[in-house]
């Protein structure tokens, strides 16, 4: 299976939960793409799979980086010829854009662990199997989106009621959180950012308090492991239909 990734920000983690998996998955090769003004896409037609990552980019300002509207572009295209697309905060908003939802800026930004909640309609989608009951999982965002038209939210929180959603049309599956990341990428992000990103509001409470969570919290990768192994499945199950 081959992978494209595509990158936003210079300080992405070097390896994530997605390197891991792709370490894992002897047939699963990967090739990032760093997203800027001179970015040449690859053709989609030899692609299995699209992963959006997260960033700092704001889609309600595409103007201060005009390469997302290539991006957005680029994923509706890749949906359109019916390759899946798995996107992570930044990339859930990206695609929910690519199918003709709205990103916003939301009244409560959400930084910390939080529990994820599955809707009751939801509870034995295949994208839940070992899930059933909900998890914990880190949130790091002040952007949110619409439904996007024959979309299905599964998954929300107190702030932000389409934590996941799934198109019922296209191969298209958005997390607005972050189960990428590892607990160590996360610790750096700590480090290196100051309180101010951390800090403001109901749902997001500052750096001592997101510390002492972690303190609880597991390593992330069995749930990312999960998630994809559930996403690829309902992936293949959809495309026999």
């Amino acid at each position: 299976m081959k992978v494209i990734e595509l990158i936003h920000d210079s300080d992405q983690p070097e390896y994530t939960n997605v390197d891991y998996w792709i370490k894992g998955n002897k047939n699963y090769e990967s090739q990032k793409i760093i997203m800027n003004e001179q970015t040449k896409l690859p053709d989609y037609h030899n692609i299995d799979l699209v992963i959006v990552h997260g960033g700092s980019q704001h889609l309600w300002n595409k103007d201060k980086d005009p390469w997302l509207y290539k991006e957005i572009s680029y994923v509706r295209e890749v949906l359109k010829n019916n390759i899946p697309v798995i996107g992570f905060c930044l990339g859930s908003q990206i695609i929910a854009e690519a199918l003709e939802g709205k990103v916003f800026l939301t009244e409560e930004k959400e930084a910390g662990w939080f529990d994820i909640s599955i809707r009751s309609e939801a509870k034995h989608h295949q994208l839940f199997n070992n899930l059933q009951n909900g998890f914990t999982t880190f949130l790091w965002h002040s952007d949110h989106y619409t439904l996007p038209d024959d979309c299905s939210s599964l998954g929300f929180t107190e702030a932000a009621e389409n934590q996941i959603i799934i198109s019922n049309i296209v191969p298209a599956i958005g997390f607005q959180f972050h189960p990428e990341y590892t607990k160590e990428n996360i610790q750096t992000y700590l480090e290196d950012y100051d309180e101010s990103y951390w800090t403001g509001g109901k749902y997001a409470l500052g750096k001592e308090y997101f510390i002492k969570q972690m303190e609880t919290i597991p390593e992330t990768y069995d749930l990312f492991e999960k998630l994809m192994t559930n996403s690829i499945a309902w992936i293949l199950k959809r495309g026999e239909k």
